[in-house]
């Protein structure tokens, strides 16, 4: 991997931890994580305006992950009003590369090899390791549903990807429904003038989060086209001890050696799953 690959990865962590960073300090985390969607949807726009609809053959895949991705956010607000970034941000994306491997075997034919067996057995024992030791735990439950969701959409869309051959249309696309059917859902439980109003007094999310979610997926693109896939995902993962020191230094959460320890085996164990 390049040095620029390298730098474009991890600045994705960084964006990626910023704004559930936001999301997370925000007194309202829905209106919050609704301003990320939708800040992430608007740039995401232009791409359909250039390029057009995705094919026919994969609307479907994106009806339903646009639903998952709503279900995605439901459930990272839930956690985060019950436990801490810390805690949650690890969880939900080391969940992920643990289910979307099992996921892959099972679906999509997937060859898991040894070094990624390794790599599953230490995510787990990391994510055990955090929930067992955060004293959260209705936040961690609400934090491995999150991880399900994003395997599942990871899943969705990458099958997707493989059908249609179209990954940059069926993305935007997932994005831009999935911002209408959260604006929905906040709609019904805030109200939308309210929401609007609460969105105008504070654009930190609307900016920060926006840019980081759409930023970071971008970021990830251009690194992979001059490293290995594998690599730049498991690479990625970096934003888990991100997210760690984030909860620690910004938040003033209480980070033990034990959250450290348990997100770096994560991570390794993430490179490793990628890697095998």
């Amino acid at each position: 991997m390049t040095a620029t690959a390298f730098g474009l990865v991890i600045g994705a962590a960084v964006l990626h931890a910023a704004w559930n960073m936001v999301v997370k300090a925000s007194p309202d985390r829905l209106v919050a994580a609704w301003c990320v969607v939708v800040g992430a949807a608007v740039l995401n726009i232009p791409v359909l305006v250039i390029a057009g609809l995705p094919d026919p053959s994969v609307r479907t895949v994106i009806v339903i992950s646009a639903a998952v991705h709503l279900v995605y956010n439901l459930t990272l607000v839930a956690a985060y009003e019950r436990a801490d970034l810390a805690v949650v941000y690890p969880i939900a994306r080391g969940t992920a590369p643990l289910l979307v491997t099992i996921l892959g075997v099972a679906l999509l034919n997937d060859d898991v090899g040894i070094t990624a067996g390794v790599g599953v057995c230490l995510v787990t024992a990391g994510l055990a390791v955090i929930a067992l030791g955060g004293g959260q735990g209705r936040g961690v439950g609400w934090a491995l549903a999150t991880g399900v969701a994003i395997a599942t959409y990871t899943v969705l869309d990458g099958a997707g990807v493989r059908a249609g051959g179209e990954a940059m249309r069926l993305l935007a696309s997932v994005f831009v429904l999935h911002a209408v059917a959260l604006t929905v859902v906040v709609a019904l439980r805030r109200g939308l003038v309210p929401a609007v109003g609460s969105a105008a007094a504070d654009l930190r999310p609307v900016i920060v989060g926006g840019a980081g979610s759409a930023g970071a997926y971008l970021l990830v693109l251009m690194a992979a086209r001059d490293a290995p896939v594998g690599l730049v995902a498991g690479l990625r993962e970096t934003s888990v001890l991100i997210g760690i020191a984030a909860g620690r230094v910004i938040l003033g959460e209480q980070v033990t050696a034990r959250h450290l320890l348990a997100g770096t085996a994560s991570v390794i164990g993430a490179v490793a799953i990628v890697m095998g």
